[in-house]
């Protein structure tokens, strides 16, 4: 089967290299001791895998994926870190995580919990291969509130309003919207002791080349989810103000403002 990235990928990476040391911060307070066995799964590109490693200096992290494209890239980026053993790198699937019952000393997952089809069963999983006691550390954004930006308030209320036209119902929705359904989810799952912390992200000029490429390409996404429902002047509007070769570029304005609200949400199995 060919397997390749997904077009998300370069984006998600441009946010990971720009907020790497805000992520290294939040995985520093998680409560594990650095000999244990951490499970990040949706691992993608080895992003959090690799920062997982740097907490468990005596222990592993292991990182899990349907697709063998980001395993491939996790690979690549932690060659080192496979070869001391401190990395291990699975090929699998949330729906039966391939490990024995009561195994795993944490699981991390980061910004991962719309992409799973059955989300309830996927939190049964992660309660089903954690040792008793252990830590459940989830890291998520609420759509509504992911990135925030010093555009005009205009043409961002009619993008967001386009964005968000069709919603769905809740079973479509949980995942976006994660930290609002989580205690009730988490419960359900047999959890218990959640915790819920809201980390604010902020940069302001100068921001650097990292972030400015992803607000680059994260403006680009917002114009391919809306097209067809802006109307021109917006669509033109957006179009210039994530243009690097235009004067209104928004990274490189005096005002420019960057904003991303995470949720870290704690439970024990």
């Amino acid at each position: 089967m060919n397997d390749s990235l997904p077009g998300y990928a370069e984006r998600l990476d441009a946010l990971h290299q720009a907020l790497a040391a805000d992520f290294r911060a939040i995985i520093a307070r998680l409560p594990w001791r650095e000999h244990e066995s951490i499970l990040d799964p949706g691992c993608g590109d080895g992003f959090f895998t690799g920062l997982l490693a740097e907490r468990l200096p005596r222990g592993v992290a292991v990182g899990l994926d349907t697709s063998t494209a980001f395993l491939e890239a996790a690979e690549a980026r932690l060659a080192e870190q496979i070869e001391a053993g401190r990395v291990r790198l699975v090929e699998g699937n949330v729906d039966r995580l391939p490990f024995d019952d009561a195994t795993i000393d944490g699981v991390f997952s980061a910004h991962s919990m719309q992409s799973y089809p059955d989300l309830p069963h996927a939190l049964r999983e992660f309660r089903r291969v954690l040792r008793a006691g252990s830590t459940l550390a989830i890291l998520e954004t609420d759509n509504v509130h992911s990135i925030m930006l010093s555009w005009p308030p205009d043409l961002e209320l009619a993008v967001r309003q386009a964005e968000h036209r069709e919603i769905g119902d809740e079973d479509s929705y949980i995942g976006t919207y994660f930290p609002r359904f989580a205690p009730r989810l988490l419960a359900e799952a047999g959890f218990t002791d959640l915790q819920r912390e809201y980390i604010f992200i902020e940069r302001q000029p100068p921001v650097g080349e990292a972030l400015e490429r992803y607000v680059e390409l994260y403006l680009k996404y917002l114009a391919e989810q809306t097209s067809g429902r802006l109307d021109a002047a917006a669509t033109a509007r957006l179009a210039e103000i994530g243009d690097p070769r235009s004067k209104r570029f928004l990274p490189r304005q005096a005002n420019f403002f960057f904003g991303s609200l995470q949720t870290l949400i704690t439970a024990r199995a």
